[in-house]
């Protein structure tokens, strides 16, 4: 049997005879070029000028160059990767351009869904909104059109989406499903149940379950779906975050040794060869977190919070003193905490800090605040540097180092809130989702 040739180094070869022929040509039609306006003056009255004549030539001849190369590419391009050429990918490429030119449309003020739920999770995905009901995990585009439909049985739904994949699961069950705009690409069922999970833009993303052996097992995976590293831990995972390039994943896990809780930080730097590294901190219990910059990691404590970078090492720690945080939230380049007075819990005080978890500004929040006027603090979400805080039935809008406050009314029955942007968020209720823009929030007078 003829053993088979690379064709590679034969196309390389002929690309180059075709880019020295064009270059010899250029010259060519350069030095006529030269001639020509070294000499007489041009008679623009003639019926043909030479030096345009040579310049129609050049441009005609780049222009089959160009096409040449061009077929070149197309040819080099097939050839390497003729195995990924099938019908099932063109089929997703077809959907994909699709579902990008649905995202470019207009956005809709307003998107129901088919089916209402009030267990149902929500996350921004792709400029619209995905869904994980009981029943159904729908994804809806910004344009108000159903991309997809598909059955599940969670009993706690959960979602975790990024800018390519969305991950949706129950919370204490043993299976997870992988979606993107339009299809379920990958679904597992896991040995012990999924308690969290994480997600990148690159498509990587991370599970929390547990193993026979351990309290708490996290299986990173990449964006093909295959296992790239098991993590196993002592303690219970309390937190978990991808940052959006997907090269970095912070994982919390606490566990009580002599009557104390101990909680590890531990960064996973995902790279040529993955790599890990960790922080332990005693007397104190670790939950939220998140990554405020690539190389920010930012975890909230039962009585700190501290800022690490991408190796495990402290940038900042600043601790909460008498004061119990009671609601927080991470955003690219800030944190916004939320706090009490342990001997006045009638004293509420925001503290808002940058990604080197140095203090930004703080609202002490009296009884007569707008705010505690309309039922406290429940909910807070940071678009940029914009901080959106639920109380009853009123959004409000803190911006500029918390001087200015704006407010919206939304439903009570509210059940997620989703800033795009500082200028841009959507309120998730069971049965429709609405987007309300700067405008839409009526500005409150500061009697101070």
């Amino acid at each position: 049997m003829k053993k088979s040739t690379n064709p590679i180094p034969r196309l390389r070869k002929a690309l180059r005879s075709l880019y020295d022929r064009a270059a010899d040509r250029v010259k060519g039609f350069g030095k006529q070029t030269d001639e020509v306006l070294s000499g007489e003056p041009i008679d623009y009255s003639a019926p043909s000028i030479p030096y345009y004549e040579n310049l129609a030539n050049r441009l005609s001849f780049v222009r089959v160059v160009l096409y040449m190369v061009l077929f070149v590419f197309v040819v080099v391009t097939v050839i390497s990767n003729h195995r990924l050429i099938t019908y099932e990918n063109l089929y997703y490429l077809d959907k994909y351009i699709g579902a990008a030119t649905l995202t470019a449309q207009s956005q809709a003020d307003t998107v129901s869904y088919p089916i209402s739920s009030s267990e149902a999770d929500f996350a921004l995905y792709r400029g619209g909104v995905v869904i994980s009901g009981c029943e159904v995990v729908t994804v809806m585009s910004g344009s108000g059109r159903q991309t997809l439909s598909d059955n599940v049985a969670y009993a706690s739904p959960c979602v975790e989406a990024s800018d390519k994949y969305c991950v949706t699961f129950g919370r204490g069950e043993k299976s997870f499903s992988v979606y993107n705009a339009f299809v379920r690409v990958h679904t597992e069922t896991t040995d012990f149940p999924v308690y969290d999970a994480a997600v990148g833009d690159n498509g990587y993303f991370a599970i929390v379950t547990r193993s026979r052996d351990y309290k708490s097992e996290v299986i990173l995976y990449d964006g093909e779906m295959d296992r790239l590293a098991n993590y196993h831990l002592n303690g219970y995972v309390t937190g978990i975050s991808m940052n959006d390039e997907g090269d970095r994943l912070g994982v919390v896990s606490a566990e009580s040794q002599n009557g104390l809780w101990v909680t590890k930080i531990t960064i996973i730097r995902i790279e040529n060869r993955i790599s890990e590294e960790s922080a332990v901190i005693s007397g104190s219990f670790g939950s939220a977190c998140g990554f405020l910059a690539e190389d920010r990691f930012a975890v909230m404590l039962s009585d700190r919070l501290m800022v690490l970078k991408s190796d495990a090492t402290v940038v900042s720690e600043v601790s909460f003193g008498e004061s119990v945080p009671t609601l927080s939230s991470m955003g690219k380049g800030y944190v916004a905490v939320l706090t009490k007075a342990d001997d006045d819990l009638s004293e509420t005080v925001l503290k808002v800090y940058d990604r080197n978890g140095r203090p930004a500004y703080d609202v002490t929040m009296g009884a007569d605040h707008p705010i505690r006027k309309a039922g406290g603090a429940t909910a807070m979400a940071l678009g940029d540097n914009v901080l959106f805080i639920r109380a009853g039935d009123t959004l409000f809008r803190v911006s500029g180092n918390g001087t200015d406050m704006a407010s919206a009314v939304i439903s009570r029955d509210t059940l997620a809130i989703l800033p795009y942007s500082g200028d841009e968020v959507t309120v998730c209720t069971p049965a429709y989702a609405y987007r309300l823009e700067k405008e839409d929030f009526i500005l409150i007078k500061n009697e101070k």
